[in-house]
């Protein structure tokens, strides 16, 4: 049975005023049925363009596709006609956008959007779309849900519309769930109560794609994790193995300034150094300017991924290890 998610060799390019820039370089990932796969790392650092890509929905002409194949179900995305392309978003690949005021239109209620969406993906009637939309409000949380039915979205919260979002996405019972930074506008209380319906709603024949800057969020929502770095996957594993073994120096830097790793009284260990800016990446190892244990092969030869217990790694230091 093909993977429910597969990416392979994918590389993006945006065309800008000083030439192309490549802003996902090579990215290979398998996600399997049952697997919440976390995407990790710092802003920019290519994660929301590889989730735009996978439904096509970056813009065009800016970027372009240079490399690599998208597989869902063992189905190629990248070249699959637009209307049959349209029938899979939304419905068999939900997302749940970064910026909701974005994603939602300012012209419709919030109840019309939602009700749409069950309209067209489960030819549902109108009168019996809505209460269940209104159930779905309820249920990630969103107070007077019946009342914000009518609402605006310009008229609710930052976290409100988010949550809108969710329930968008949730309600259609997706395969294959891509939730781009799902709590970013939320509240700690209001973020465990959305973790909790997203791994609620997870079941053995879904998948999902959480991407995310917060590795305390890798921790609780995901059972394997990609961590990506300047374009790149740097390591790859089950969430287990690499939060007790990471084998990246990039990765021991996130778990490090988690600050539930952190000492009492001692103050957090942030990474030092900037992300390179994709136009003037290091020639070796992309992390090579930040990394604590460089050494001059890391300057000159860029590395490939190596085999680890569990999954990849990115740096001659797992070479030598295996």
């Amino acid at each position: 049975m093909p993977a429910l998610l597969e990416i392979q060799d994918l590389t993006i390019c945006f065309e800008t005023d000083e030439g192309p820039v490549t802003a996902v370089n090579r990215l290979s990932l398998t996600l399997e049925q049952g697997q919440i796969l976390g995407l990790v790392g710092e802003s920019g650092c290519g994660k929301s363009v590889t989730a735009m890509s996978i439904l096509r929905l970056l813009p065009k002409p800016a970027s372009r596709i240079a490399s690599g194949t998208i597989r869902f179900h063992g189905h190629e995305l990248l070249t699959l006609p637009l209307p049959a392309l349209q029938s899979i978003r939304g419905n068999r690949i939900a997302m749940i956008f970064q910026e909701p005021m974005t994603a939602l239109s300012p012209l419709h209620r919030v109840g019309s959007q939602l009700v749409e969406t069950l309209q067209i993906h489960r030819n549902m009637p109108r009168k019996q779309a809505w209460p269940i939309a209104a159930h779905w409000l309820k249920r990630v949380g969103l107070p007077d849900a019946q009342e914000r039915m009518y609402a605006y979205p310009h008229q609710l919260s930052g976290g409100q519309r988010q949550r809108v979002m969710i329930a968008m996405a949730l309600m259609l019972d997706p395969a294959l769930l891509i939730a781009d930074e799902p709590t970013t506008a939320l509240d700690v209380t209001v973020q465990a109560q959305i973790f909790d319906l997203m791994r609620e709603m997870h079941k053995p024949n879904t998948g999902m794609l959480f991407i995310t800057h917060d590795m305390g969020a890798i921790w609780q929502m995901c059972t394997h994790v990609a961590v990506m770095y300047a374009t790149e996957i740097v390591e790859t594993g089950t969430v287990q193995d690499v939060f007790a073994h990471p084998q990246h120096p990039y990765t021991q830097a996130l778990l490090a300034a988690i600050p539930s790793n952190a000492s009492p009284g001692a103050p957090l260990q942030a990474i030092p150094g900037q992300v390179p800016p994709l136009r003037a990446l290091p020639k070796g190892c992309h992390f090579s300017d930040r990394c604590p244990h460089v050494f001059a092969r890391c300057r000159q030869v860029h590395p490939n991924l190596f085999a680890t217990s569990s999954g990849y790694s990115r740096c001659f230091l797992a070479e030598e290890t295996t």
